[in-house]
């Protein structure tokens, strides 16, 4: 056999391993991926999953569909989040907000998933992100709901609008969570308010709380 020959078979061998090291990559193990990669970020697109998962949105939409049928992700504008648990089922936390111990309205909750395995949840991003700036250490994962949308946000890449001329069960001063800095802008020029990133609002609640005259759940609640 000749070199070109000897090289040819090579190429034929090694593209069909790769394929069918491909083919090995079961969708169970995709499914498992897109479900951790949520769990940190909340909401993904499925051109983004295609990517990360080197194989075609019509597979991406195949294993979504699985997920989606066992009610752990639902499809939203764009992609997919989450599915959201009733409050109080095994996993979700409690009923009453891990930090002012007022009842959780679910639109507006937020959930902390720690690394020991507990789950705490706050009625509102006002609560969790005080929690997050006064607790000793940070959740695993943090997930709350977009305010206008609904879909799952992880509340580390998501956009906090305060000060905004509308009335809302969250705690005051209140906190909006967006996925998309865009639709926060948007809201804003509607409603008014300011745009925080997550490390801004933590440092940011913390000052409005602290300023004379600021009108404050917690009080009300029995905090100290």
């Amino acid at each position: 056999m000749g070199l070109s020959g000897v090289v040819i078979l090579w190429y034929t061998s090694h593209k069909i391993t790769s394929r069918g090291e491909e083919r090995r990559v079961l969708p169970a193990e995709r499914q498992k991926k897109i479900l951790s990669w949520l769990q940190q970020e909340g909401h993904l697109k499925i051109s983004d999953l295609s990517r990360r998962l080197q194989v075609s949105e019509m597979t991406v939409h195949r294993d979504v569909r699985v997920l989606v049928d066992q009610g752990r992700v639902v499809k939203t504008y764009g992609g997919i989040s989450l599915a959201s648990p009733p409050v109080d089922a095994p996993g979700r936390g409690s009923s009453t907000c891990a930090y002012c111990r007022r009842p959780v309205d679910d639109r507006l909750s937020m959930t902390a998933n720690h690394a020991d395995g507990s789950v705490e949840t706050y009625c509102c991003p006002h609560c969790a992100l005080l929690a997050c700036a006064q607790g000793p250490s940070q959740p695993r994962s943090l997930l709350g709901r977009d305010f206008l949308l609904g879909h799952t946000v992880g509340a580390a890449a998501g956009w906090y609008v305060m000060g905004a001329d509308i009335p809302t069960l969250c705690c005051e001063p209140q906190a909006l969570l967006f996925g998309e800095r865009q639709d926060a802008e948007r809201f804003v020029r509607g409603f008014g308010g300011e745009i925080f990133d997550f490390d801004e609002a933590t440092r940011e609640i913390q000052l409005r709380m602290n300023r004379p005259h600021t009108a404050c759940c917690h009080q009300e609640a029995g905090r100290e």
